[in-house]
């Protein structure tokens, strides 16, 4: 839904709003789902505006900060860069989110619990 102009978001609830329609009449008369218009009402009940909620991810702008946060902390858990970045920015990222930044800036990042291969050995074939 965050990819709809706002423009179409505001026609759609004006549209509901003056009783031009059913959920399922609005969402085939503007080419979205009847969960986009049903999403769309519930947010301008809940928030008196129908504006999508910010970036979900690091943004571009923020990457520079993110690697280094991920220099200040390099044996940091994913859930402990996180919680770090909760603390500076005031915006909850998901792990997916991390990793995802972790990939853009190119930082590859060993695991704290891999695996050894001291156990024995099943041949093949």
């Amino acid at each position: 839904m965050n990819s709809l102009p706002m423009d179409l978001r505001r026609r759609i609830v004006e549209a509901y709003e003056r009783k031009e329609g059913t959920y399922f009449e609005l969402a085939q008369r503007f080419g979205v789902g009847e969960a986009t218009v049903y999403r769309l009402l519930k947010l301008k009940r809940e928030r008196g505006n129908v504006r999508p909620d910010g970036p979900t991810g690091v943004t571009e702008e923020e990457l520079p900060a993110f690697v280094q946060l991920v220099n200040e902390f390099p044996e940091a858990t994913l859930d402990q860069l996180r919680e770090a970045w909760v603390s500076r920015t005031r915006r909850q990222l998901s792990r997916s989110s991390i990793v995802r930044a972790l990939c853009r800036a190119g930082i590859t990042r060993k695991r704290a619990n891999a695996r050894r291969n001291d156990g024995p050995t099943r041949k093949t074939g």
